[in-house]
């Protein structure tokens, strides 16, 4: 018994700490201003919305958990619309093989979903915050710093959550 309780404490003590330096930017760091292109060409990048928490999302069309969260990111876009309070951007994970920006725009009209998609043709920005699997969430409070961050599929919920903590 005591064998399979030391086992179990061990495994969950490797995983918070792989947990917690799973990715590149840590709680509190000031996230540089970055730029990518959107559906439509145009240029977006963060210093567009200082004073505004911003959500990002980074996502593929083939990755199930994305696909699942998608419909609550969506609300939840629609809902920062209406009060101003936030920015979500869907930042898609473009590799020009797998993902493409055809399947981004046929995914995204067939589901009538209304985000703002940014796509990270070079992964450029994936490989600043250190992404390693997809979806992964981060808030980013109104002066830059990164607030919150989820490894994973989410909720709108837990998203809200964040983004309400962000706004303190």
């Amino acid at each position: 018994m005591y064998k399979k309780s030391m086992l179990l404490l061990f495994a969950l003590i490797a995983s918070a700490l792989f947990a917690s330096s799973a990715f590149a930017l840590g709680s509190g760091a000031q996230v540089k201003n970055f730029t990518l292109k959107d559906l439509s060409g145009k240029n977006v990048s963060l210093d567009q919305y200082k004073g505004k928490v911003v959500v990002l999302n980074f996502w593929a069309t083939w990755c199930p958990p994305c696909r699942n969260e998608m419909p609550e990111f969506d609300e939840m876009n629609k809902e920062f619309k209406k009060s101003g309070g936030a920015v979500l951007l869907a930042v898609n994970m473009t590799d020009g093989r797998r993902e493409t920006k055809s399947k981004v725009e046929s995914f995204m009209k067939d589901a009538g979903y209304t985000m703002t998609v940014l796509l990270d043709s070079n992964q450029e920005l994936a490989e600043y915050f250190g992404i390693r699997y997809i979806p992964s969430t981060f808030v980013i409070n109104g002066e830059g710093k990164l607030t919150g961050q989820i490894q994973g599929g989410t909720t709108k919920a837990a998203v809200l959550k964040l983004v309400e903590e962000a706004k303190k």
